[in-house]
């Protein structure tokens, strides 16, 4: 568990998203925390979504220091993916993906290929949801990067746990995206205690994948 000397305020003392965002949590708030409450109590909550996810983009980047390493199972990624190679023939594209990722992969010819689910895909209360049992689910992993990111990989996460802890194999395989490293731009693996506000990213999607999202989550009442 990591501990801190120098954390001068506690989250009750806390009124805005910077004071928020700067906020490094102490072992007991770790202890307590509750990533529900945190999204449902959350500066951006009340505001419009095109103003949060504004306003959450321009905290991650101030807060944090983008990497050009690879993405490592068990990490959430904010990143740039303005330019995929094939663009004009993909059937889904996010500019910007918040991602849960959980693995790497190779093609036949061994170029590699990391993998997650773009969370953007889905909408908040499914998105809400999915961080939460993950979070349940791999609590250890979490707390460890609770305050900063360890760049260590968690050999626990799989895609075949994921869909088993979340039991929804068909909505989980709709934001499944695999990426070329070398197209990611500008890269932020987000520590647990900034996962609150990269919740409210939205995507920057074209009509027609705009589109298909939604025709998909027609189907769907519940999560």
């Amino acid at each position: 568990m990591i501990q801190n000397n120098y954390n001068k305020t506690t989250l009750g003392d806390i009124h805005d998203l910077k004071d928020l965002d700067n906020h490094i949590y102490t072992e007991e708030e770790i202890k307590d925390f509750s990533f529900i409450n945190a999204v449902n109590s959350h500066p951006l909550s009340h505001k419009p979504s095109s103003m949060r996810s504004k306003l959450a983009y321009k905290e991650i980047m101030s807060n944090l220091n983008p990497t050009s390493k690879y993405i490592l199972p068990g990490t959430i990624v904010l990143f740039g993916y303005s330019n995929p190679k094939y663009a004009s023939t993909l059937d889904y594209y996010d500019g910007t993906p918040l991602t849960l990722f959980f693995g790497i992969t190779r093609t036949d010819n061994g170029k590699i290929r990391e993998i997650g689910f773009n969370l953007h895909y889905f909408p908040p209360y499914a998105r809400l949801r999915m961080l939460q049992s993950a979070l349940n689910a791999f609590s250890p992993f979490f707390e460890k990067q609770f305050n900063e990111d360890i760049h260590k990989p968690n050999h626990m996460i799989s895609y075949k746990h994921l869909k088993y802890i979340m039991r929804s194999n068909l909505k989980l395989a709709f934001g499944v995206r695999e990426y070329i490293p070398t197209l990611r731009g500008q890269t932020y693996v987000i520590p647990t205690r900034l996962l609150s506000t990269a919740f409210y990213s939205e995507g920057h999607f074209s009509s027609a994948t705009l589109s298909q999202i939604f025709k998909f989550w027609r189907q769907f009442r519940r999560f």
